[in-house]
């Protein structure tokens, strides 16, 4: 019985390795997917697409991208994923707004842009961020900035929106927080919506590769219990750790 049961124990560990190398291999694979993705994202990006009247607060997006030198078209993609052009949306983390701005980033964008020094003393108020032409406004300014910080990577750009540089600048490129890679990817799915154009075939395949290795990952934790399971068995028959 003793043999029977290291024979499964040896089974279990040799289809565990088997697994974690197929785990692997997913990986790799979606990345390549998704970072084709990116790269057909990042030049198409490029292009000044102003978006047209269909689009809501279409007059503040395209003239205040063309402002800060990006596309009016990731501008309302942007707003879409952050408010769904609700203008006095709010988050649970205080974002303010068409483009979701918190209070300490409107300061910091504000210190150059002073949207507000001709409407009212002192510092902007809630109703100032609610406004959908100066929130239109700072987050645009802000995405432009995030965009050169990165050297044009938009899709760092997006990364850092959601996130914050510093969160980007510590992991070398999109931080592995499911909030911001689910957000990058519904940003992009927009963009390709705002420019009428499909996702590109990758997008499909690294979605199929991730559910692959999601469906990997869960075997391997179930591998692992079989095996835990098996060594107590053979611990209790052997009486100790030595199962020969």
């Amino acid at each position: 019985m003793r043999s029977r049961w290291l024979s499964v124990w040896y089974a279990l560990l040799i289809l565990l390795a088997v697994e974690i190398i197929a785990y692997g291999l997913a990986g790799i694979a979606v990345n390549l997917y998704r970072s084709s993705v990116w790269r057909n994202f990042n030049a198409g990006v490029r292009e000044m697409r102003e978006v047209d009247e269909k689009t809501p607060y279409a007059e503040y997006i395209n003239r205040y991208a063309r402002e800060q030198g990006v596309s009016p078209a990731i501008v309302a993609a942007v707003m879409q994923a952050e408010s769904s052009f609700q203008p006095r949306a709010l988050s649970p983390s205080g974002a303010y707004g068409l483009m979701q701005v918190i209070p300490g980033t409107w300061r910091q964008v504000n210190q150059q842009l002073k949207v507000c020094s001709s409407r009212h003393a002192g510092d902007c108020t809630v109703e100032c961020y609610y406004n959908p032409e100066l929130n239109t406004r700072i987050g645009t300014a802000y995405l432009g900035q995030l965009n050169q910080q990165f050297a044009g990577d938009m899709v760092l750009a997006l990364a850092a929106y959601n996130a914050g540089p510093g969160a980007v600048e510590a992991y070398g490129g999109i931080p592995p927080y499911e909030e911001t890679q689910s957000y990058v990817q519904r940003v992009i799915g927009y963009w390709y919506q705002t420019v009428g154009k499909g996702l590109p075939a990758d997008s499909g395949y690294a979605g199929q590769w991730e559910s692959i290795q999601a469906g990997l990952g869960w075997l391997t934790v179930i591998t692992v219990g079989l095996a835990v399971l098996a060594g107590r068995r053979l611990y209790r028959s052997a009486g100790s750790w030595r199962w020969r």
